[in-house]
């Protein structure tokens, strides 16, 4: 669809049902594919693309959007970091030591997987937590009753040792 047709379509939406069916039809499934290709199983999909259609009925266009393509690919973007962040903030980080630690269900890069089962449980957990989840280094010693030197040091040790197998 050209960037004419989805920006007529868009001014219309709200009062004709046949503009939103047409966009629908277009970018479904375009945006549930995107979705799963950039965040794999942390999120579902469809959920995110029906979230994306629901939000452009309540948008109010006063800009012509030139590339509708990406421009969608950035609200389900938006949306799945919005749900991350909501579920980062729940989640504590007590709950993340006591659950059991899965590659598969965290870690998306095939290389980095591989790299990963090189190294312990307990220095995978703390790679995740510090790289991807984003904690610091003082508040995993702390939840792991270690100093935070030895964490550091650890960290350190783990970061040199997934270099050499990447």
């Amino acid at each position: 669809m050209d960037a004419k047709k989805f920006n007529r379509l868009m001014k219309t939406i709200k009062y004709d049902s046949r503009a939103i069916s047409e966009i629908y039809e277009e970018y479904y499934l375009k945006i549930k594919a995107h979705v799963h290709r950039r965040f794999g199983r942390l999120v579902c999909a469809e959920d995110i693309a029906q979230e994306v259609f629901l939000k452009l009925l309540s948008l109010e266009m006063k800009e012509f959007i030139e590339y509708p393509t990406a421009w969608l690919f950035m609200l389900a973007d938006n949306k799945v970091k919005d749900i991350l962040r909501l579920k980062h903030d729940e989640i504590e980080l007590s709950e993340l030591f006591q659950a059991p630690f899965d590659l598969d269900d965290t870690i998306v890069s095939v290389d980095i997987k591989r790299a990963m089962l090189h190294l312990d449980n307990m220095s995978q957990q703390i790679i995740y937590l510090n790289i991807w989840e984003g904690y610091s280094l003082k508040e995993i010693a702390q939840e792991l009753g270690l100093g935070y030197a030895n964490v550091r040091i650890k960290s350190s040790r783990v970061l040199k040792t997934l270099k050499k197998y990447l």
